[in-house]
């Protein structure tokens, strides 16, 4: 074997061995398909994920359309997918879970089951020349979706050909990156029934609002961890367990009523303390950490409600009795509530993440605030409500904003039964 060939098979070891310690799906996507276009120099690149018999765009990446296009929803196929058959490069190479590379697509040959889909290629007008396409398989040989690689360029930065060695590379590498992918979503999918069961209690607390906090949170933690020169291990194993953990921010909201959650008005004092309750029977769920997720989850659990100038919930408490912890009581015997940096970072984060989705979307007691309003809001509770450092950090990124909304919408509200007044 060619001593060039050893280096690269090395390569893909790091690689590889890098995803078992990834656990959120969207990183982990982002991080196969960076590491596959290194590996061929391509220009582009996608993941299609399999979603019932469609394949979806889970990830994609293109250098050319980056310089050209400054949103990334404006790309042709944000939020699009394709049908799951022989017809398309990536139905036929999932149907059959075989490679495929194709180095020049305007020369297949017509009698072929697949041709190249140029619907995207139009739109965008960028050009799919050369594609190799590889099927991502479960361990048992069941297609969770495609990679798909675009356009390799040479050393001189010109359009180049897929090599055989690139193709044998890129086979052992795909392998592995699936077995990584099948572990992911199998995480992400747990959490994801989990948020869907609190949604039946709540129907406001939809998988997409999940996912809107959880994709804000990281960016604004991102932006915190870079800017405090937190440990760049640490900052990239916290931003790996935080969404999932985010997603899981009001899981105790299962053990309240559904008549308390859905009140279409200002709730009374009793429903308050019952709406209340749900910090605490979520993060007793949490609260035997056996892994750095359930610690990461249980930490924006029970301090996602507390606020920086202490007066927030659920404040110094005994876990299992909800009372005051001795020495944590004030003057007129109400219970302390942690403030400042006695607040978890995660907590932080999220409290931030969570109270801008509720304030941008609509709730049952309220419809949804200007952008420009929502985002007033939060700057004005920097100091009260909030620690101004990660407002500082949401305020740098709020232009993902958008991005998040378009990427997760709420799904439309359901329409009142025949003769039953609103």
């Amino acid at each position: 074997m060619a001593r060039n060939q050893i280096d690269r098979l090395n390569e893909v070891g790091r690689m590889v061995s890098s995803f078992n310690y990834i656990f959120d799906l969207s990183l982990l996507l982002e991080k196969i398909l960076t590491s596959a276009r290194v590996l061929t120099r391509s220009e582009a690149g996608t993941i299609y994920l399999l979603r019932g018999r469609k394949l979806v765009f889970a990830q994609s990446q293109n250098d050319y359309l980056d310089r050209m296009i400054d949103d990334p929803t404006e790309l042709p196929f944000f939020n699009r997918n394709l049908e799951m058959d022989r017809t398309t490069l990536a139905g036929y190479v999932a149907l059959e879970r075989e490679s495929l590379t194709i180095n020049d697509t305007s020369g297949i040959d017509p009698s072929a089951p697949y041709q190249h889909f140029t619907g995207f290629d139009n739109e965008s007008s960028y050009v799919c020349q050369a594609i190799m396409t590889l099927p991502l398989a479960t361990a048992g040989n069941e297609p969770l979706g495609v990679l798909q690689l675009i356009n390799p360029l040479g050393e001189d930065g010109l359009l180049t050909c897929f090599r055989e060695e690139d193709e044998q590379i890129l086979g052992f590498y795909s392998s592995f990156a699936a077995l990584a992918l099948e572990k992911s979503m199998t995480m992400s999918s747990a959490v994801s029934h989990n948020v869907e069961i609190i949604g039946s209690q709540d129907p406001s607390e939809t998988r997409a609002h999940a996912m809107r906090v959880a994709a804000l949170a990281t960016a604004i933690y991102d932006h915190w961890s870079q800017k405090k020169g937190v440990n760049e291990g640490e900052r990239l194993h916290s931003m790996n367990l935080l969404p999932l953990a985010a997603m899981l921010h009001d899981v105790g909201k299962i053990y309240v009523p559904k008549s308390v959650l859905t009140k279409p008005a200002r709730l009374d004092p009793k429903e308050r303390q019952v709406m209340e309750s749900h910090v605490l029977a979520g993060a007793r769920m949490y609260a035997n950490a056996w892994t750095p997720l359930d610690d990461i989850t249980f930490k924006v659990i029970l301090d996602h409600h507390e606020r920086w100038d202490g007066q927030g919930y659920p404040g110094w408490v005994d876990l299992e009795t909800g009372k005051a912890i001795p020495n944590r009581v004030g003057e007129n015997g109400q219970i302390l509530g942690k403030k400042g940096e006695e607040i978890s970072i995660f907590g932080r984060v999220v409290a931030v993440a969570d109270v801008y989705d509720a304030l941008s979307n609509r709730r049952y007691y309220k419809e949804a605030f200007d952008q420009t309003l929502a985002i007033q809001i939060m700057e004005q509770e920097s100091g009260h409500h909030f620690d101004p450092e990660v407002v500082e950090s949401f305020t740098a990124v709020k232009s993902m904003l958008n991005k998040i909304k378009n990427q997760f919408p709420d799904p439309p509200p359901e329409k009142p039964e025949a003769g039953v007044e609103e």
